[in-house]
């Protein structure tokens, strides 16, 4: 009876404290996975324009910006006819930056201020030649375009491979990580 009671104590010991390492490790990689943010516009509607020709590349826009739209903390509207766009959505035939071959770019002005740097203007572009390179999927391009719209809404590169914004993505689309990050660029 007294070794039956010992063996009882001893898988319940051995359950808590496997319990306990895997809960830790969860909060671990909670905290590992952060999408970091650098700025934020100052509201949270912000206008865009296509600035391609291609119909095939203007839905891949189009859907990048509804996936940004969905997560429901800003709002990506069309600029109005002859309105300067706070976005500009294009494609290049190239993109190099320091040597490398990039897949997309965005480019950026902000004012930077001490507690978060407010965005003024962005670029986001999509390298077409690369992109056929390498026989990116539709769905791939989207998930490229989706990531170079995070920067141009203040996200930085997460190094969580889940995130839309990881450095070399092009499977993954936005994840709780990045909505959380969204809403707390926003919600200062």
């Amino acid at each position: 009876m007294f070794k039956q009671i010992i063996k009882q104590i001893a898988i319940v010991s051995a359950t808590c404290a496997l319990a306990f390492t895997t809960l830790g490790g969860s909060v671990n990689a909670a905290e590992n996975a952060k999408t970091p943010t650098w700025g934020a516009w100052k509201t949270t509607t912000i206008t865009y324009k296509t600035n391609v020709s291609s119909k095939y590349y203007k839905g891949v826009w189009k859907n990048a910006v509804k996936s940004w739209n969905k997560v429901g903390v800003v709002e990506l509207v069309p600029a109005k006819s002859g309105e300067k766009a706070d976005i500009t959505l294009t494609s290049s035939n190239s993109l190099k930056t320091k040597g490398d071959d990039l897949a997309g770019y965005t480019n950026y002005s902000y004012y930077q201020k001490s507690d978060n740097n407010e965005i003024v203007s962005a670029t986001s572009t999509l390298n077409k030649k690369l992109l056929n390179k390498y026989n990116y999927t539709k769905t791939q391009r989207t998930n490229v375009a989706t990531h170079e719209i995070g920067h141009a809404l203040g996200l930085s590169h997460s190094k969580s491979e889940a995130s839309v914004m990881y450095a070399s993505e092009r499977y993954a689309s936005i994840d709780q990580q990045d909505k959380v990050a969204l809403e707390q660029a926003y919600n200062n």
